[in-house]
């Protein structure tokens, strides 16, 4: 386990000079090391012996083979005798923009246009594996890094597997809150496994990062696979007011409970989010207030109540360029219901995304 390496930073292990930790997990660690025998800043991911060296060397050679820009390569492997136990030692590149979770805003989601471009890089390696016969199966917002233009990087081999003829095949482990059903009910992943873990990843980016995470936690493990099966992981309420219905049907259609209903590959996935163009994203600023943006345009809502359960509403555009405020007299409402505030809400938040 990690806690057993017992490795600190300024430590040198071979020829890593360990410079700071910047992931880790049940595997073991990540650190920002310098090789130096080539004086260059990388990415080491040192897995401790709680497997075989062939089985922690495996994760080594599959991202040896790859060449694409949203795959992150593993360019070398060591095994090491440190502290009286060999440690496998995978160098890669360093991305310094680190992960997506990064890039979240106070509300611990994502502007939709980025996570929209991110997703789409992703389906991109994901086409490159599945062309190679490889299925990811482990697809989390954790294991995307940024990189130095902006494109979202896929990383972390370490349960993908290999299939000679691209049929389903065994798994090698998985994250329990992005299971798929068929791997529950089968032992099974495939490439429409792939995109289950895309479509939740979507849906993580754009609502919160830890709302799949929250789900498994209150339900348990046990009821949490019940959900799975029966495709409940998700309801309608649990994506914001703000995202439209089209980008609803595209997450919904990934995480479908039967693969042969989902996209039929990372292929078909990418393209049905090429055909939507949105005009505009709502994020919010470090008080929590949401905060919608077009092009020319900021935009806020108000919400005021006013007694017996009823509220007003109003909505502000403000030009980026003069600063100057106006009220948008097609969005405002008064003496509302709680139910009518919330259609007016949802109807004002999807015109500012879709224009």
């Amino acid at each position: 386990m990690p806690h057993n390496l017992n490795i600190k930073a300024d430590e040198t292990i071979y020829k890593y000079k360990l410079k700071q930790r910047i992931g880790g997990g049940s595997f073991g660690q990540v650190w920002l090391a310098e090789d130096q025998t080539i004086s260059r800043e990388v990415a080491v991911k040192i897995l401790p012996e709680n497997a075989t060296i062939d089985a922690r060397l495996k994760e080594a050679r599959i991202g040896n083979c790859l060449e694409h820009a949203n795959l992150v390569k593993m360019h070398y492997a060591d095994v090491v005798r440190h502290n009286n136990t060999n440690l496998v030692i995978i160098a890669m590149d360093y991305h310094a923009e680190g992960s997506i979770i990064s890039k979240l805003n106070a509300a611990n989601f994502m502007q939709i246009p980025k996570a929209l471009s991110t997703t789409r890089d992703i389906l991109r390696g994901l086409e490159y594996l599945h062309e190679n016969n490889l299925f990811h199966n482990d697809i989390k917002p954790q294991n995307i890094l940024m990189g130095a233009t902006g494109q979202g990087i896929l990383t972390d081999y370490g349960i993908s597997c290999v299939s000679s003829e691209g049929e389903p095949v065994h798994h090698e482990g998985f994250y329990k809150c992005h299971v798929a059903p068929e791997t529950l009910t089968s032992n099974n992943v495939n490439s429409q496994t792939d995109v289950y873990q895309v479509g939740l990843t979507l849906f993580r980016l754009i609502s919160s990062i830890g709302a799949i995470k929250n789900t498994f936690e209150k339900c348990g493990e046990s009821k949490f696979n019940e959900r799975v099966k029966n495709g409940k992981i998700i309801s309608t309420n649990d994506y914001h007011f703000f995202v439209p219905q089209s980008l609803k049907k595209i997450i919904n259609k990934a995480i479908t409970p039967l693969p042969n209903k989902r996209y039929k590959s990372a292929l078909d996935m990418r393209r049905a989010l090429e055909r939507i163009n949105y005009k505009g994203y709502w994020t919010t600023d470090e008080s929590g207030n949401y905060i919608g943006h077009q092009e020319k345009y900021e935009f806020r809502f108000q919400v005021n109540t006013i007694g017996h359960n009823l509220f007003d509403f109003m909505t502000f555009k403000k030009n980026k360029e003069t600063n100057r405020e106006v009220k948008i007299s097609a969005y405002k409402g008064k003496k509302l219901s709680p139910k009518q505030l919330e259609s007016l809400k949802k109807r004002f938040t999807q015109w500012v995304v879709t224009g």
